[in-house]
């Protein structure tokens, strides 16, 4: 029977100990590194998925999309053709680079998967095997990650049509159907991450690997919840020390370094990179934690219990 304490402990292994597994580690956490928070936060990591969907939003949020909006925007462009065609050179390489992000962000997380397994099954490091993996599992891997969101979105929309609501006990209702929604947001992350496992690990096709992993989750929701609880204490306790040192260390060389830039913008750089560098270990972790409790449970050899289920089965006896 396995344990936590040893799934953690070679998930962490794996991360430390694999430097060529950082490149991709780094590429993922632009997807989000927090799992099941970075979903309840709507939060898109430290990347340039971030800053890429930001780009867009704000397009959106100053009316360009509107009628008006754009009717202005074509009176605009035509009568200066000069700015509009630094605008569409400017639309275009967000764009592009939009694209590149996307495909590249869902071909390593295939590659990191399939990595992190054959390094736990004591095999080498492969980044080109399993880039070639990415390339073929791109298409059903992106598929779930924007269903993924999509539904996710869907379910804060609809979240947000609660608090609209006036009427006596509305307040209530409200607490009770956002609750609601936060559960079912997390049993999608589940189903989520059994998906993308198993068409990575088991060559599950798209459909397959929603109702598989579906199943899945219903024979193990508590231990998967057991699971996020964990792994969210972990990102929690580690993301809180980093924002109550980083800057007191900041501030502690900024009295030292007084005056000196070049000697600032160094700490500062190396502050940020350590910042960074513990992301991507985070990551690695947490997709190498998942994809190795993916394949125990679907190991008919393997034994993964949950510990509450484990301990009320003693008390009862």
């Amino acid at each position: 029977m396995y344990t936590y304490r040893q799934i953690f402990s070679q998930a962490i292994k794996i991360a430390w100990q694999n430097p060529g597994l950082w490149v991709l580690g780094l590429l993922v956490a632009m997807l989000g590194s927090s799992g099941e928070l970075e979903l309840l936060l709507s939060s898109y990591g430290f990347g340039g998925q971030g800053l890429i969907l930001a780009f867009w939003q704000g397009l959106a949020a100053g009316g360009l999309f509107t009628l008006g909006g754009l009717a202005n925007s074509f009176a605009v462009f035509f009568s200066n053709p000069f700015f509009l065609f630094i605008f569409i050179l400017l639309v275009l390489l967000v764009l592009a680079v939009s694209i590149l992000m996307i495909w590249l962000i869902n071909v390593c997380l295939t590659a990191l998967i399939d990595q992190i397994i054959n390094i736990s099954r004591g095999q080498t490091l492969s980044l080109a095997s399993g880039f070639g993996l990415g390339l073929v599992k791109f298409w059903p891997i992106l598929g779930l990650n924007v269903l993924l969101r999509l539904i996710s979105w869907a379910l804060f929309g609809l979240g947000g049509l609660f608090i609209l609501f006036d009427f006596p006990g509305s307040a209530l209702i409200a607490l009770l159907g956002f609750d609601l929604i936060l559960i079912l947001i997390l049993i999608i992350s589940f189903i989520g991450k059994y998906a993308i496992c198993g068409v990575v690990l088991k060559d599950w096709k798209f459909k397959e690997a929603i109702s598989a992993g579906w199943q899945l989750f219903k024979r193990n929701w508590l231990l998967s919840l057991e699971i996020a609880f964990i792994l969210f204490l972990i990102y929690f306790v580690i993301n809180s020390l980093l924002a109550f040192y980083l800057p007191l260390i900041l501030f502690y060389f900024l009295k030292i370094y007084a005056g000196f830039w070049f000697g600032l913008a160094l700490i500062f750089l190396l502050l940020f990179l350590t910042f960074i560098f513990i992301q991507i270990i985070l990551t690695i972790f947490h997709w190498a934690a998942w994809s190795i409790i993916f394949v125990l449970l679907t190991n008919k050899k393997a034994t993964l219990v949950s510990r509450l289920k484990t301990g009320f089965r003693r008390l009862a006896s």
